[in-house]
C-alpha cells in the first residue's frame, strides 16, 4: 500500500516505527480514504492517484492529533495547536478542481468525431 508508505516515511523518517505503531496509521489511512471516497462522486471506485497526497497530508494530521481528538485548540508547556474541525476543508477547493477537470475531459471526449 504505497499510501501506507508514505505516510510512515513522513511520520518515522529514521523508518522505527513499532508494529503497533504501524497497525495504528494503516487504520488511520483506511479511515481517511474512506472519508476521502466520500467527497466523490459514486462512480468512482477509489481515490485517484492525483487525489492521493490528500490521503497522506491528511492521515498525517490525524495520527499527530492522537489524544486531541474532538478538540478545537490544545497548548501545552507554550506551545499551541488549533485544528481545523472538518480535515479536508483546505483540500476542498482541489477535488472540486480535479473533478472539473475531469468532467471537462469527459466533454471533450463526447464531442471527438473519429473517421474509421
Amino acid at each position: 500500500m504505497p499510501i501506507l508508505d508514505d505516510v510512515l516515511a513522513l511520520v518515522f523518517p529514521d523508518k522505527n516505527e513499532s508494529d503497533n505503531q504501524r497497525d495504528l496509521i494503516a487504520k488511520i489511512v483506511e479511515i481517511t480514504n474512506d472519508r476521502m471516497m466520500g467527497y466523490l462522486p459514486s462512480s468512482y471506485e477509489e481515490v485517484p492517484k492525483k487525489l492521493n497526497y490528500i490521503v497522506v497530508e491528511v492521515s498525517v494530521k490525524r495520527f499527530n492529533r492522537i489524544g486531541s481528538e474532538g478538540m478545537q485548540s490544545e497548548s501545552v508547556e507554550g506551545r499551541s495547536a488549533i485544528y481545523n474541525k472538518n480535515d479536508f476543508d483546505e483540500y476542498l477547493d482541489d477535488i472540486q478542481r480535479f473533478l472539473d477537470k475531469e468532467n471537462a475531459e469527459e466533454l471533450e471526449k463526447d464531442r471527438m468525431i473519429r473517421f474509421l
